[in-house]
């Protein structure tokens, strides 16, 4: 992946983690609940504790027992503490080795088991989403390793030590996303933006349908750069709207429709294109309305 497209789509996603995270962490059930569950969390993972030498080695067995593999900006993963062949393997014995997949299982259960307790008990958390599993997972076992967690603490700053991971997954292909319940649209677009990056790694290509059935005739290059641009503003903020666009429309980047007409002279003027003048009102309904997925009726007009 290009990093540096990548990383402020990367950054977005942190940064929804960590409030993600922040809703439901501080709650007093989960703390009351990880402490009933800690004396058996240690009995299971006990063989393998002597590898979790600090925060970040027992992160990564949370995360891979919980199916998570984190991908970063330059398209590098998370080290496999299983994989023996990976960059930074446990060095695990013949029966530790033989043992670790019945301890992982073993320790997954008990999460999962916590998770719908705490869903059960009212808080906000996705109980099925492996990400807050993973999280539930990381606040067990910490305490073993002497972390104190700072429960009575700034929470985005408690946050921010467990690292979350992110709201959306992708399969090692980048064909197919899932997302955690509640994410809102602005996030899913980004999330859309690095599956596409992740797929294009992996050997996708940008295949068109110039004239799928009902869809009439493509839309001019100018119009889909427009539209692209205008996801982009949309996944930065959400709230914008046709009339702020219109209002707008300079050269300044500190304004939506002044982003706008920069990046749209930008991109077209890179592929030898005329640029055309202001969007009409009615286009960047239509656009918005295209973005996200919506017909473009009134009350879209309304909400802008």
């Amino acid at each position: 992946m290009e990093s540096e497209k990548v990383r402020p789509l990367f950054r977005k996603e942190e940064k929804y983690a960590l409030a993600a995270a922040s809703s439901w962490i501080a709650n007093p059930a989960v703390r009351s609940a990880l402490d009933a569950a800690r004396p058996s969390a240690v009995t299971v993972t006990a063989p393998l504790l002597p590898h979790m030498v600090n925060q970040v080695q027992c992160m990564r067995f949370c995360w891979r027992v919980c199916g998570i593999g984190a991908v970063y900006p330059d398209g590098s993963q998370e080290p496999n503490p299983f994989d023996p062949d990976g960059p930074d393997p446990w060095p695990l014995t013949d029966r530790e080795r033989g043992q670790a997949g019945y301890i992982a299982a073993a320790f997954h259960l008990l999460v999962r088991t916590v998770a719908t307790v705490l869903h059960d008990a009212g808080v906000p958390l996705d109980h099925e989403w492996e990400g807050d599993r993973a999280i539930l997972a990381t606040l067990l076992l910490l305490p073993t390793l002497d972390y104190k967690i700072p429960w009575d603490g700034k929470i985005d700053e408690f946050a921010a030590e467990i690292q979350p991971p992110g709201v959306s997954a992708f399969d090692p292909g980048g064909r197919s996303a899932s997302a955690r319940d509640g994410r809102p649209d602005a996030m899913a677009r980004n999330a859309d933006r690095i599956r596409k990056h992740i797929r294009a790694d992996s050997g996708g290509r940008e295949l068109h349908v110039p004239y799928a059935d009902g869809t009439g005739r493509k839309p001019a290059r100018a119009t889909v750069i427009r539209r692209e641009v205008l996801a982009e503003i949309l996944a930065d903020d959400p709230s914008v709207s046709v009339p702020q666009i219109l209002n707008s429309y300079d050269y300044s980047d500190r304004t939506p429709g002044g982003r706008l007409r920069r990046e749209l002279k930008r991109r077209l003027e890179a592929e030898g294109r005329p640029v055309p003048g202001r969007p009409s009102q009615s286009a960047l309904y239509i656009d918005l309305a295209e973005i996200s997925g919506a017909p473009a009726t009134g009350e879209l007009r309304d909400s802008g």
